[in-house]
């Protein structure tokens, strides 16, 4: 009895060791999982307001665009899906809130309708600029870009200013739009307007000869005229102090929207991001952060 008492301690033992020697040949020859998060890195709480959003599959937060505006929001090179300054920083400002944005095509004149009547889309982000008469319908985020606008003809054109254009000359313009704000308020009564909501239409237009002008954003211009096919230049720069900023619905819910957005735009300013996406699509250092203007001074601003 004793002998198989004594057999079966030695037999516990040997099993002990072997076991402890199991692990430390583990600790040295495997990789172990470990946790190395920081509070920081923490996955990012997704806010109340997107789950109550339905225009989109329950996950998606979606953005009325017009989709064919280089360099904010155009088709990606590989077709599927968009690409541009505003697409960059949307994506930014989804990482920050645990939210997907995904951006939907729609004509730039009813833009504003469509966000007011709330079931084509749950915000804009679309070079919108924070114009008086637009703030009456929706709910103004924090100015993000500031533009000017520009004058551009066909690169054979005696046209070399605002001060060449008369009465009876047919201007391109995006209708309602800054552009067409500003020509109803600057250029003779008697100028003919030829409006459509795609910007790539208008520059066709004036190519074919059934505009004499065109007067868009600065930016978008710029992008434009690089491209030979549409035989333009910018001739002259229409300084003006217009501001872009994502638009909201008017109640709880646009209002729960843009303070996360506003905060969002605010720490990719603190953090670097912001000029980061900037400086990829312009090239240049930003004229202002986030943060820096307010809606209202943006408001005020406005003078076109």
């Amino acid at each position: 009895m004793k002998n198989r008492v004594f057999w079966l301690a030695v037999v516990v033992l040997a099993l002990l060791l072997s076991a402890t020697m199991l692990v430390g040949c583990a600790s040295d020859d495997t990789e172990v999982a470990v946790d190395t998060t920081t509070s920081d890195e923490a996955a990012v709480e997704r806010p109340a307001w997107a789950d109550e959003l339905v225009k989109g599959d329950g996950k998606t937060v979606l953005i009325g665009a017009d989709t064919n505006y280089p360099p904010f929001e155009f088709a990606s090179d590989d077709g599927d899906g968009f690409q541009g300054f505003d697409v960059d920083l949307m994506n930014a400002i989804g990482d920050k809130l645990g939210v997907t944005f995904e951006f939907k095509t729609f004509d730039f004149e009813a833009i504003i309708a469509g966000l007011a009547g709330g079931t084509e889309f749950d915000m804009i982000t679309s070079a919108l600029t924070i114009k008086p008469e637009r703030a009456e319908s929706v709910l103004f985020g924090l100015p993000y870009y500031q533009d000017s606008l520009a004058l551009c003809v066909p690169t054979d054109s005696e046209i070399t200013s605002v001060a060449d254009i008369k009465d009876g000359a047919r201007v391109a313009v995006q209708g309602g739009s800054s552009a067409h704000t500003w020509g109803e308020a600057n250029l003779p009564a008697g100028v003919k307007y030829v409006l459509n909501p795609d910007t790539t239409a208008l520059f066709q237009s004036m190519l074919a000869g059934d505009a004499d002008v065109l007067i868009q954003d600065l930016s978008s211009s710029t992008e434009f005229v690089k491209d030979a096919a549409f035989s333009a230049k910018i001739v002259e720069t229409i300084e003006s102090d217009q501001f872009f900023g994502m638009a909201f619905q008017k109640n709880a819910l646009g209002e729960a929207m843009k303070a996360d957005l506003d905060q969002a735009l605010k720490d990719l300013a603190a953090d670097g991001t912001y000029a980061e996406i900037y400086k990829r699509w312009f090239g240049v250092e930003p004229i202002f952060l986030p943060g820096d203007i307010s809606v209202e001074e943006a408001l005020d601003a406005f003078t076109l």
